[in-house]
């Protein structure tokens, strides 16, 4: 998620949130409540592009994974 925030900060939209895909992919590391908030900053800050597909296609990615955790316990 530092990596997806840098390339955020450096304009790299789409950059930034396919490497956030990759690491909500990663799958157990949304058990972890500092993860989470990684996560749910970084979808604040791309909030602003909400009609770029991509970024709407991750806010679905982190709901479904945030889902299926919630289902596991």
């Amino acid at each position: 998620m530092a990596l997806a925030q840098s390339q955020l900060l450096n304009g790299e939209l789409e950059a930034a949130v396919q490497t956030a895909s990759l690491a909500v992919d990663g799958g157990d590391s949304l058990q972890s409540k500092r993860f989470q908030r990684y996560v749910t900053d970084f979808q604040a800050e791309v909030g602003g592009h909400m009609s770029n597909p991509i970024v709407a296609a991750f806010n679905d990615q982190v709901r479904d994974a945030l889902a299926r955790l919630e289902d596991d316990e």
